[in-house]
Formats: C-alpha cells, structure tokens, sequence
C-alpha cells in the first residue's frame, strides 16, 4: 500500500511539473513575470516555499493533486502585482503571447506522452495487445485476433496448456479475426485435433498446442472449456518504428474516445450510467491502477507504467485542452474570442466564469472518487 501511495504521487507529481514547466518555460520566453511555481494546490498553507532572487517562489502544498504557475497579472491589472517578480504583466503581452503560454502545458504533456510510448513500444519489441471493445480505424498497423480470457477446469483447453491471455494465431493454419469464425471452425472439428499457433498476452513467445474439441460439454462451457475475446495486435516493423510513438499516441486517444463514447451511447440507450461510470476513473482509481501494475512485478511492471504514465498524459493533455472554464482550454477559448474579435473580456468577469469551472470540476472528481471507492468496496 505505501509503494503504491509513493509511486501515485511520483507519477501525479511528473505530470502536473511537465505540464506546469511548459507554462513556465513559454511564459519565460515571452519574458511574462512568473510570481510562483507550485506543487499541489493552494487550498492550505504551503509546507515549503522558498522565494528566489528573480521574486519567484517555488512552493509545495500538502493537497498533491494538482500544480500551478502563477503568472504575473495572470488575473488582470492588480495593485499588489504592479512591482512584484521580474518581467511584464500576462494582460499586457501580446495575444498570441498568452495563447502559446496556455497551450504550452497540453503540448508538453503530448510530448511526454510521445516519449514514453516510443520507450514503451521498445521494452514491447514494437508488438502490443489491447483489448478489441469498439470498431476503430487504426492508422498503425493492426490486425484482430482472438484472445483466451479464461478456461474452465478440467477442460481440453486445461489439458492442453492453453492460458488465459493466449493470443491464437492460427488454427491449423488458418486466421481467425472474429470470435463468430472461430467458434464455428471448433464446433466442426468436434472429435477431431486442432492444431493452434499461440502467442503469450505479452506477444514476445509463441508456441504450438493440439486441443481436441469435445462431443458433449457440460452446459455453457463449448467444445474447448474455454472463454474468447477479440483483441487488435499492433506491431510495428521497419521504417514503421520511426513513427510508432506518434501513431501510437494517435491510436489511443481515438480509440479510447470512440470506446467511451459507445459506452455514452449505451448508457443512454439502457437508460443506465452503469457503463460508463464503470470505466471512468479519478485519482482513486488511478492509485488503484497503479497498485495493479506494480503486483506485476519485475520487468512487466516497468513496461505497463511507462504505457500508463504515457495514457495519463495523454489524457490530460487532451482533458486540458477542452474549452471549460479553468482548464487551459477555456482560457485559449476567451484568448481566441479576444483575437478574433480585438477586444478583451472584462477581468473580473473571466475570473468569475473560470471559479465557477473550477468548482464544478473539483464536485465532478469528488463523484468519480466516491464511485471509484464503490467499485473498490461493494462488490
């Protein structure tokens, strides 16, 4: 539990800094005063601050869910901020100026996102397993293929070594992508060896297996005793690679859209949120994928965190970028608005319209916590 509380943070505390230093670092450039860069948020008193000889401080608040840079008249024209840190003011540079700041932060953790999938693709041998839970046009190159997701006792699957996460490559020589094609070749083999190609969940080992479909399985259990699913290999080869954690990254973000937003439709349809409540994760959750991977162990923990750590920046970066007022996207829609039309929105009212935001965005991650608790304890 502690490791597991260690590493959540670690991991939390590397995506908020990449993002935070891309505000930092562009703001910087544009030579906008920067009055503090933190860890965590501000609702306490900071456990540590140093102020350095620029008028910066460096802060680290004990709520470690989150990080900001406070940006020299971020907020608009203010008395208290007329003289304070080095630099210009955030409302007077240039629009363009303040776009770049804002985006800056999504970029950076698209960046990060890329390089850790490009680590992951390489520990992976190029080759990666997910699994198959909506129709998505992949631009990497893919192919379905069946899955074993579990096996019964004392099956002919059991008997002849299959494991859950096997990967069927082949029966007899032939490829099966869909679930439907494979059960119909089994169920005509009854009686009679099949000879299966396999490859481990982690795509690196392949082995060959006879498995001989029975005449008359116990009730729901089919000719083999075992339970399938559809899943996509990705493998890259070649000049492939050179792209492989661009398109990968591409891949995930619009395979994981198209995914929820069939879960969207189905909970509408059933009239019930239990679909998509049931794979949407807060910080509760993340902590718990956290502990999974590291019950891994050994090497296939190390892969499965860079691949995580990879999806969560990914997620954040494209979670920021959405125009809700306080994320970076809602502050790039008013800049936008301010660009396009040459006059600004009034300071206080923006101030006003980013508060509301972030209280509705702190109520929504309470519920997703209390509804990743529920997953955790009532079973």
């Amino acid at each position: 539990m502690a490791l597991t509380i260690i590493v959540f943070l670690l991991v939390l505390s590397i995506l908020v800094i990449v993002h935070e230093f891309g505000h930092f670092m562009v703001g910087k450039m544009a030579k906008i005063g920067v009055l503090e860069f933190a860890l965590g948020l501000p609702f306490t008193r900071p456990i540590f601050s140093k102020k350095l000889s620029s008028g910066m401080k460096l802060s680290l608040y004990p709520l470690l869910f989150g990080g900001f840079v406070r940006l020299k008249g971020e907020e608009g024209p203010s008395t208290s901020e007329t003289s304070a840190g080095e630099g210009k003011h955030f409302y007077s540079a240039n629009v363009w100026a303040r776009i770049a700041v804002v985006i800056a932060g999504v970029t950076m953790n698209l960046i990060l996102a890329v390089v850790l999938f490009y680590a992951f693709l390489g520990l992976s041998g190029f080759k990666v397993l997910i699994p198959r839970l909506a129709d998505y046009q992949f631009i990497s190159p893919s192919e379905n293929r069946v899955v074993v997701t579990f096996i019964q006792k004392d099956s002919p699957a059991m008997q002849a070594g299959l494991a859950q996460g096997d990967v069927v490559e082949s029966a007899d020589g032939k490829v099966f992508e869909r679930l439907n094609d494979f059960q119909s070749y089994t169920k005509s083999r009854v009686g009679n060896p099949i000879k299966l190609l396999l490859k481990d969940v982690s795509l690196t080992s392949s082995r060959t297996v006879l498995v001989t479909p029975r005449k008359n399985p116990p009730a729901g259990q089919g000719p083999l005793g075992l339970g399938i699913g559809e899943g996509i290999v990705i493998a890259y080869s070649g000049g492939q690679r050179y792209l492989s954690g661009i398109s990968y990254a591409v891949d995930m973000l619009g395979y994981n859209l198209r995914v929820l937003g069939h879960l969207a439709v189905t909970a509408f349809n059933s009239r019930d949120v239990a679909p998509l409540s049931e794979n949407v994760s807060g910080p509760v959750g993340i902590a718990t994928a956290v502990g999974t991977i590291l019950d891994l162990g050994g090497n296939k923990a190390l892969v499965a965190m860079v691949n995580f750590v990879g999806l969560l920046s990914l997620s954040l970066a494209f979670m920021n970028i959405l125009p809700i007022p306080a994320l970076d996207g809602g502050r790039l829609m008013f800049l936008l608005v301010e660009a396009l039309l040459g006059k600004k929105m009034a300071a206080q009212k923006e101030n006003l319209i980013n508060q509301i935001g972030m209280a509705g965005l702190l109520a929504l991650i309470v519920l997703i916590s209390f509804s990743d608790l529920r997953k955790i304890f009532v079973k």
